[in-house]
């Protein structure tokens, strides 16, 4: 009787968290963008392991991002300023504070004199019609340079987790991945979502990508869901490019009745909003099918040609001399 009761109280909480959801105004949507706002920024950057960096003798790899609302990977605005506070989490899962600089756009940069992943995180909440919006945008990157050799990149594999994050997104570790490993079309990406560093059930969790491909799930029990990578990128052979790098975004939705009080502001309501961004990259599988169908037309224009030269050598008439006594 008590498990029923109890099933039926989650079952009750869920509902009416549904009911509050739909009749509350739509929580800003941030994220943080490693892709330079201008090219003549990008001019500036160096191609690294995990996208664009800065890299110079006296401050060595210095990482820069950028804040931008929307939920299009592409076309989502820069925000012009901001005074949201960000924490890193470096290689070494040492917690610091930096801060959001105005050069045009909001934008932070972290040095990364260490091997491995860093994790920013921008928190950031408010009350409004008795609602409490807790936003939170989360950037993994990764440091790496061959020269550090490879013998304990497995060690560095794991990743770092923040516990005090109102909504944390953790990307699990795909089989066998290693620093030189990319997600792919065809991947299988799964994350698990950490309210407060326990799982998170429920949460609506929606993958965009650069494209406009979208798809919503739920997190099971565990906090986990698990989405595969879309096949998108379709180009004539003679532009297919191996190495194109296009963006998605995670957006993680979570409402909880709640009641509390926030800079002498009172809520009874909690609505959770957090994201993280990531890249992708065309399937190896692509590549060689598009290499399998050229050497397949290659062939096909070789038998091609050999059968008319065959046909035409056969058809040719030996001349002979005939000689009349």
């Amino acid at each position: 009787m008590q498990s029923y009761f109890r099933h039926y109280k989650i079952l009750l909480l869920f509902i009416i968290g549904l009911l509050i959801s739909t009749g509350l105004p739509a929580a800003p949507t941030y994220w943080l963008s490693d892709t330079p706002p201008s090219k003549e920024i990008a001019k500036t950057m160096r191609s690294s392991h995990d996208g664009l960096v800065q890299k110079s003798r006296r401050d060595g790899t210095v990482k820069r991002l950028w804040l931008r609302e929307g939920e299009d990977p592409l076309t989502s605005s820069y925000v012009k300023e901001s005074s949201a506070p960000l924490l890193l989490l470096d290689a070494k899962k040492t917690l610091q504070s930096v801060s959001f600089i105005s050069e045009g756009y909001a934008e932070t940069k972290f040095k990364m004199p260490d091997e491995g992943f860093y994790n920013l995180f921008m928190i950031n909440s408010f009350v409004e019609d008795n609602t409490l919006y807790s936003i939170t945008a989360k950037k993994e990157t990764l440091n790496h340079s061959c020269r550090e050799g490879h013998d304990d990149v497995k060690e560095k594999m794991p990743p770092n987790l923040y516990n005090d994050a109102p909504i944390d997104i953790i990307r699990e570790r795909m089989s066998k991945e290693r620093f030189h490993s990319h997600m792919t079309s065809g991947d299988l990406i799964s994350y698990i979502i950490l309210q407060n560093s326990k799982p998170l059930s429920g949460a609506s969790i929606t993958f965009v990508t650069q494209k406009g491909w979208k798809k919503t799930l739920k997190t099971d029990e565990n906090g986990l869901v698990t989405f595969e990578m879309i096949r998108d990128y379709y180009p004539q052979w003679h532009e297919f490019k191996r190495r194109t790098r296009e963006n998605f975004l995670v957006i993680v939705e979570y409402v909880k009745v709640q009641k509390g009080l926030l800079n002498g502001q009172s809520y009874d309501t909690i609505k959770y909003k957090a994201t993280a961004s990531g890249s992708y990259y065309p399937s190896t599988r692509d590549y060689q099918s598009y290499l399998y169908g050229l050497l397949i037309g290659l062939f096909a224009l070789f038998v091609t040609f050999l059968s008319v030269y065959l046909y035409r050598r056969r058809r040719l008439k030996v001349y002979k001399e005939q000689r009349l006594d």
